[in-house]
């Protein structure tokens, strides 16, 4: 295998890391230690979905008594989104809870950077959706990386898809 640039050496995530897909095998090969800039992307875009399709326990948490708890991982995702309307739908809040919960659990894009905007689908066929763009910088070695996703939320089921990534 030839060798890969400063740039191409990238490390999965730690789960990927921690994760064995072969465990009768005693090492890894050199190709699941370092991965290429699109599988880093994809990891990404795969570990938004989770986090984005995971509703947290916020209403249950005694965040007066515990204040840190809101930073823990038993706040992982967010809040409830099933059944909004479209006509209720508050958009900015729903914007800014997205971007309190990707900079708070994905630690792999520079806060600083992150932009979301969401629009209000108005034709019939997704009169039940909002579409999210998302871009950010993530952090690599020598240079940040650009990522750009797009990704549709259900407003009947709260059901985030994720449509792909754009590829600057």
């Amino acid at each position: 295998m030839p060798e890969l640039s400063p740039q191409e050496r990238l490390q999965p995530s730690l789960l990927d890391r921690l994760t064995d897909d072969a465990p009768d095998k005693s090492s890894e090969p050199r190709e699941k230690r370092i991965i290429s800039v699109k599988a880093l992307k994809n990891s990404v875009q795969r570990d938004l979905s989770w986090l984005l399709n995971t509703r947290n326990l916020s209403p249950l948490l005694a965040k007066k008594d515990y204040p840190e708890v809101t930073c823990s991982v038993l706040n992982y995702g967010l809040s409830e989104l099933t059944g909004i309307s479209s006509a209720s739908l508050r958009r900015d809040k729903l914007e800014r809870d997205l971007l309190k919960a990707i900079k708070q659990f994905e630690p792999r894009l520079i806060t600083d950077t992150i932009r979301l905007s969401a629009h209000v689908n108005t034709t019939e066929a997704n009169a039940n959706a909002v579409t999210f763009e998302l871009t950010a910088q993530m952090w690599a070695q020598p240079l940040p990386l650009q990522l750009y996703v797009e990704a549709e939320m259900d407003l009947e089921n709260g059901a985030f898809s994720f449509k792909g990534q754009r590829t600057d």
